[in-house]
């Protein structure tokens, strides 16, 4: 399929998809009906949205997403089941919970940004989840499965038998759960857990779970939880081998690898926000043989309607790779504004930093991080990591124009931290530092549509494209892929049920 044919494909899609969404009652007549719901109703709060207690495709679209944070990078399967929104959960007794979810994106690129794929270059990706609890049995303890099978039916270049890009038929959580509404008698709510989970630790800027790429992180061992990480004040603290992905047998836990850490929030003043936290990653004379401490702080304010918001997270990172000393770092930066206006809006001002050097053993690593949000579509696409890179100029806007439809825009300009150094995740690099260190901004966009009538109401519908504009630094690095910008193009349907 060439890149013009399938653009043609992509505009007939979106085509459709706005007769669609003309046809569904204007923004008004959907606020007046939410409006009616809630006098009716009663409502829960899930990671601050509300969700009408018959909401049945997850909640409706917000611009008040707290900081970073986006639909298209974080999972909310295991809320919607836990507060019976999916068809299987509510027909299910009190003591289970159980859910099924499915992913198919077709996404597709020409003119590479890599040394070994230099063209064009399309796939198929595909996730099932079977997601099980029990609880309320044998109180207060919970035991969580679940099992997920991805897979690449179309792929060009061996993504298909790539553990970052497949993984068939294992389990990405298996664990038995030790719940307390009153820990100790302190009023605070706590877990344990033991087994094989997944963990999303505040914006998944170096921990994250099921994402929109391929790569879900898993780990065996020891995880506790005390308080809440939305409101008052949380301590989490874990201790764990990293799961090492198989594509066509049982995942095992990484030989001699272990991952620890303890990350603590508090949530008490709207304008100060804050958490801290410590990591400890030791692989030994395993893989990349990385014994890294990372330590960090993230501090910012909720959004709000009609207010000014922001948020900074430093991260420091030090130990030896390879047996080389590694002192590194990233920053991250974001201010932005939440319009009161009848279609929620919202736009942020980006800055990010992570340092680099010639070695790249020596970069920033970014441990088992996500990167959808800030960086665009990652997957097979993916062209920016947050290591040897600096982008001082980025925006970002979310329009919200009815609750079911939601609209994102993000442009931004990246150079290499270090021209020397590589670019991370590409295959190139110019150690001599002559190809300088632009390279090239990015355009993105995307379109998320959840309909709420009729059978509908169990789909979910992403469209996106992103349009690489290529730096100098292609036009002189040593191996190039060559100077023609590269066009990125995705549509994607999830079920749940």
């Amino acid at each position: 399929m060439t890149w013009k044919n399938t653009q043609l494909t992509l505009w007939m899609v979106f085509t459709i998809i706005g007769s669609l969404l003309g046809s569904i009652n204007s923004f008004a007549a959907e606020v007046e009906k939410a409006e009616a719901d809630k006098t009716t109703k009663p409502s829960v709060v899930v990671q601050n949205k509300t969700v009408p207690a018959n909401g049945t495709n997850g909640a409706p679209f917000s611009a008040l997403e707290s900081p970073g944070r986006t639909r298209f990078d974080f999972d909310n399967l295991t809320k919607l089941m836990e507060d019976h929104k999916t068809p299987l959960a509510a027909m299910a007794p009190d003591w289970l919970n159980v859910a099924i979810e499915h992913r198919t994106r077709y996404d597709v690129y020409d003119h590479g940004f890599t040394k070994n794929i230099p063209g064009f270059n399309d796939q198929i990706h595909q996730r099932t989840r079977f997601l099980f609890e029990i609880k309320n049995i044998i109180d207060p303890l919970k035991f969580t499965l679940e099992l997920t099978d991805i897979r690449a039916p179309l792929a060009n270049f061996g993504q298909d038998h790539n553990p970052t890009m497949a993984d068939h038929f294992d389990f990405t959580q298996l664990h038995l759960g030790l719940h307390d509404k009153n820990f100790l008698g302190t009023g605070y709510a706590a877990k344990f857990e033991v087994g094989r989970f997944m963990m999303d630790l505040g914006e998944a800027r170096l921990v994250g779970g099921h994402r929109w790429g391929t790569l879900s992180p898993a780990f065996d061992g020891l995880h506790f939880m005390m308080g809440n990480t939305d409101q008052k004040w949380s301590l989490r603290v874990f201790g764990a081998r990293p799961v090492q992905r198989v594509t066509t047998s049982l995942n095992w836990n990484t030989p001699e690898t272990y991952f620890s850490g303890a990350y603590v929030t508090n949530r008490d003043l709207r304008w100060a926000n804050f958490d801290g936290y410590f990591l400890q990653l030791n692989e030994s004379d395993n893989l990349r043989q990385r014994n890294l401490s990372t330590t960090g702080f993230r501090l910012f304010a909720k959004p709000a309607k009609g207010n000014m918001d922001y948020e900074i997270e430093s991260m420091y990172q030090f130990g030896d790779t390879r047996n080389k000393s590694v002192f590194a770092h990233r920053h991250h930066g974001e201010v932005g504004y939440s319009f009161n206006t009848s279609m929620p809006l919202r736009a942020l001002y980006l800055f990010d930093f992570a340092s680099g050097d010639r070695d790249p053993d020596k970069n920033f690593d970014i441990l088992y991080a996500k990167r959808r949000v800030e960086y665009g579509p990652t997957g097979m696409f993916g062209p920016f990591f947050p290591s040897n890179l600096m982008s001082p100029v980025g925006f970002r806007a979310t329009l919200v124009p009815t609750p079911t439809v939601r609209l994102m825009m993000s442009h931004r300009a990246y150079w290499l931290a270090d021209k020397r150094g590589a670019f991370v995740g590409s295959g190139l690099q110019d150690a001599t530092g002559g190809a300088g260190g632009f390279l090239g901004h990015m355009l993105d966009v995307s379109l998320g549509w959840d309909p709420q009538w009729s059978y509908m109401k169990r789909m979910s519908f992403d469209f996106g494209y992103s349009h690489l504009f290529k730096g100098d630094y292609f036009d002189k690095v040593p191996f190039s892929p060559g100077m023609k910008d590269t066009n990125y193009g995705y549509t994607m349907v999830t079920f749940k049920f």
